[in-house]
């Protein structure tokens, strides 16, 4: 069985990587925490996962201040651990605003790529499909950017490629071409730089589930129990891949639901600003914004363009509703106007107004708006894929395995 261990990780990840049959160990690094306690030789280990933490600004470590209540276990180790075949997973977080702060964090890491701050919302995951990234594509299941934790804030300047084809494979990019996570082959073993994730636990556990049978094929099963299956795991196993499998569709209808939202919100706003009144209430909203001492008036007007697009005030209720928000503004604007189809003029005496009066028209205005723009709008029913039905009626019926 392959031994892993967590460096500076959640307690809650450990007991959880337990119970699903690991055989896991944790320590610290010492740099979050002042202290390095390490539970083993290094060059035991097969898997390495280090995940620190920011720590407050007023503290500073630094490796002469670093207690070391392990000294009989030396990191230095990990670096011929990996050439012999191990595999290290470091997640690049923020830990310190200070660029010299946050490089010593990873400065025991051989192969560290350089750190340097940036800000991005924008990322690319690498598709692996093409040469020579193509040999990488072990590391699918965690190269996504649906989890990760925007903006990311630290790009990476990895070195250059040692062998032919390949040994250093950027994961993530942002738009500029930057590298924000990247792969480097070492020998036998790699090194996998990540950026931040909503939840780095979660990798962690994907990782272990998903790539970590690819990379160790000939590993995977190291004891004479492991030839043979027992009913029980094989039910476990079914359960398992038939959720995986629901979890990819559901993904899928996902990414499908966000094109058709985003076509949707496009030709909304095409419709809006193709009618005419629609545009009028568009610029006098936006006016009503700006102007704090004209804002009545203004959101008055988006009233009577709707009375103009019908013919009138009863006509306009009639065709839109919300009569009672459309008489509230109309009543509030005539109160602090004597003539409320003009403009104020400068110098002109204008009844005040309180912040909740001001704020309670606007949200009537916006009912009133929000009732004519869904005339704009053909009304259609409700369509669940049937698909999706398929997919969530095989949820439904998943428990324990008999």
């Amino acid at each position: 069985m392959l031994r892993v261990l967590l460096l500076d990780c959640a307690a809650a990840l450990q007991s959880r990587l337990k119970d699903q049959g690991f055989s896991v160990e944790a320590g610290t690094v010492g740099f979050c925490t002042g202290v390095r306690k390490l539970p083993s030789q290094m060059y035991e280990q097969d898997v390495f996962f280090y995940n620190p933490e920011p720590i407050p600004k007023n503290e500073f470590v630094t490796t002469d201040t670093i207690e070391d209540l392990t000294p009989q276990y030396d990191l230095r180790y990990v670096e011929a651990r990996i050439h012999s075949g191990a595999t290290l997973v470091a997640f690049v977080n923020p830990v310190s605003t200070a660029i010299a702060r946050q490089k010593l964090f990873y400065s025991w890491i051989s192969y560290m790529p350089e750190i340097q701050f940036t800000s991005d919302k924008v990322i690319r995951a690498n598709r692996f499909d093409s040469y020579p990234d193509s040999y990488a594509r072990v590391l699918a299941p965690i190269v996504t950017t649906e989890n990760l934790s925007l903006p990311i804030s630290l790009k990476l300047k990895p070195v250059k490629a040692q062998d032919y084809p390949c040994d250093v494979f950027n994961l993530f990019w942002n738009a500029h071409g930057d590298c924000i996570g990247v792969q480097i082959v070492r020998g036998h073993g790699s090194l996998i730089f990540l950026p931040k994730y909503q939840s780095n636990d979660d990798m962690v556990e994907t990782f272990l589930h998903r790539v970590v049978p690819r990379i160790y094929k000939s590993n995977a099963k190291v004891r004479l129990t492991d030839i043979v299956s027992s009913p029980a795991e094989k039910a476990a196993y079914a359960r398992l891949e038939k959720l995986q499998h629901i979890e990819q569709e559901l993904k899928e209808h996902q990414e499908d639901a966000r094109v058709q939202l985003a076509t949707a919100t496009r030709e909304k706003l095409a419709a809006i600003e193709a009618d005419p009144t629609g545009k009028q209430i568009l610029t006098y909203h936006d006016l009503a914004k700006r102007q704090d001492d004209a804002a009545l008036f203004f959101l008055y007007k988006i009233v009577e363009a709707v009375e103009n697009k019908f013919g009138g005030e009863t006509e306009g209720i009639k065709a839109v509703g919300a009569k009672a928000e459309w008489k509230a503004v109309k009543k509030l604007a005539n109160e602090s106007y004597r003539d409320a189809r003009h403009a104020p003029k400068p110098g002109e005496v204008i009844k005040k107004w309180t912040n909740p009066e001001i704020k309670k028209c606007f949200e009537d205005t916006e009912v009133v708006v929000s009732a004519y723009f869904t005339t704009l709008f053909p009304s259609i029913p409700d369509v669940v894929e049937s698909k999706n039905s398929e997919s969530q009626k095989d949820d439904r019926t998943i428990g324990p395995p008999n």
